[in-house]
């Protein structure tokens, strides 16, 4: 029997991951919020409070006129960045916490990141939904493209994993990155498309923000909300470009850095 022959389909192998990538994330749940149903409802009241302030906070001193007032426009975009801050904070601790895992030969490097991050945007989606729901409930408009919103989520959790990846492996080789990475994540904050549009801005801002891949995300985000009551400015290509070549970059630096720990 040939070498080819005896591996299996790609299809039961592809099965065999997702199996992997579920228990790992039953497993970090229960590390996280402990064996209580309760105790899951912590992994949504954080992005609720602190995106349902923020938007509040900002509807305030704006007055609540037009969409630089809109509540939903800050709740839904603070969302979006903390799904990415979030992945990538985590993204530090990952291998350390994970050492053991790793003696199994089916759990890889990737599939314990995977889980972390599934947790992270599944929490942000949900809550989005709830911010979308309620809004309408009290009178708001509805997203004019809820499909763009959930794309840019999906483009928000791809590029946060790409960086998380990256950080993940170059940590495990140099200790003091993370202590930088939570100041960095909260310095971009300003930069990312969260509390303007590039519409808004003079013309020779515009083509410095557009080189932020998070801002092409924020538009495209404020693209579903708004539809056609403002300018989007967005290349979907451009975000494609940086979310393969973070996953390339992180996938090889995972791959050396499982050599160095030696499990391999």
């Amino acid at each position: 029997m040939s070498e080819a022959a005896s591996r299996p389909p790609l299809i039961d192998c592809a099965r065999a991951q997702l199996r992997v990538i579920g228990a790992l994330v039953i497993r970090e749940m229960h590390s996280r919020f402990g064996r209580r149903r309760f105790g899951y409802l912590a992994l949504f009241a954080e992005p609720l409070l602190l995106a349902g302030t923020i938007a509040l906070i900002h509807q305030t001193r704006s007055g609540g006129e037009g969409i630089r007032g809109n509540f939903e426009f800050f709740a839904i975009g603070y969302l979006l960045f903390f799904n990415f801050r979030g992945i990538v904070t985590r993204s530090s601790g990952t291998i350390p916490s994970s050492l053991q895992l790793l003696y199994h030969r089916q759990v890889t490097l990737p599939d314990v990141f995977y889980a972390r991050h599934l947790i992270e945007s599944v929490a942000c989606t949900g809550v989005m939904a709830i911010f979308v729901f309620a809004a309408i409930a009290f009178g708001g408009d509805a997203p004019d493209s809820p499909m763009k919103m959930l794309a840019a989520m999906g483009l928000m959790f791809l590029l946060a994993q790409g960086f998380a990846l990256m950080i993940g492996a170059a940590t495990s080789e140099w200790h003091g990155i993370e202590r930088g990475i939570h100041v960095l994540t909260y310095l971009s904050m300003p930069f990312s498309g969260l509390f303007f549009m590039v519409d808004w801005l003079p013309t020779w801002m515009q083509e410095i923000v557009i080189w932020v891949p998070m801002v092409h995300i924020f538009e495209l985000l404020r693209d579903g909300q708004f539809g056609d009551r403002f300018r989007p400015v967005y290349d979907l290509s451009y975000v494609a470009a940086w979310i393969l070549a973070t996953h390339l970059i992180g996938l090889a630096g995972l791959r050396v850095a499982r050599r160095r720990i030696g499990l391999e």
